[in-house]
């Protein structure tokens, strides 16, 4: 009889630490800090400045990335930029650009953004290969997006070139979102 219930209790104990694992295995990726200065001046950390909005995020970690991460960017704040409870920032990953030509390329990509975007837009100069990691990173040339919730957590992630139906992806996702918070 014992020998049943340490048994019965193993079981449950391996069925327990099945579902945990499980669990861990659908958990959003963790968000790592990122921190850098916007084309305002402004110190941006993330995720703590989208904290208490929906935050939609945009990597792009090539010169070829502009395309799509323009795209994308245009879309999101044409529909959704005037949206209370919402921001987004478009983030060059610029750490794998050498040091002695960096200052021009960041000089450059400013020159290429309106004024009053700049306070959204931020270069990323560490922290890269932590970067792609979370990102899924997969294809150089594409953009990365990833929707935060009010909390700062990883609700839905993308890639790849804007296109219409992608959009209808990531926007449900923030509307979604956004109809929560009224």
């Amino acid at each position: 009889m014992r020998a049943r219930k340490l048994i019965v209790g193993f079981q449950g104990a391996i069925l327990v630490g099945a579902f945990v694992c499980m669990a861990l295995a659908q958990a959003s990726p963790t968000m790592p800090t990122i921190e850098g200065e916007s084309f305002a001046g402004r110190k941006v950390i993330l995720p703590d400045a989208t904290r208490g909005k929906i935050g939609v995020l945009i990597f792009g970690f090539t010169k070829a990335s502009k395309e799509p991460t323009s795209a994308w960017g245009a879309k999101i704040r044409s529909d959704l930029g005037s949206r209370a409870g919402f921001e987004m920032y478009q983030l060059p990953v610029l750490e794998d650009v050498p040091r002695f030509i960096r200052g021009m390329v960041i000089s450059s990509i400013k020159k290429g953004v309106p004024e009053g975007l700049r306070d959204h837009f931020v270069p990323i100069l560490q922290h890269e290969s932590e970067l792609k990691k979370f990102v899924g990173y997969q294809e150089k040339d594409d953009a990365y997006l990833v929707v935060l919730d009010t909390t700062g957590r990883v609700v839905y992630q993308s890639h790849g070139p804007f296109s219409d139906a992608a959009y209808q992806n990531v926007s449900g996702e923030v509307q979604a979102l956004l109809n929560q918070q009224k």
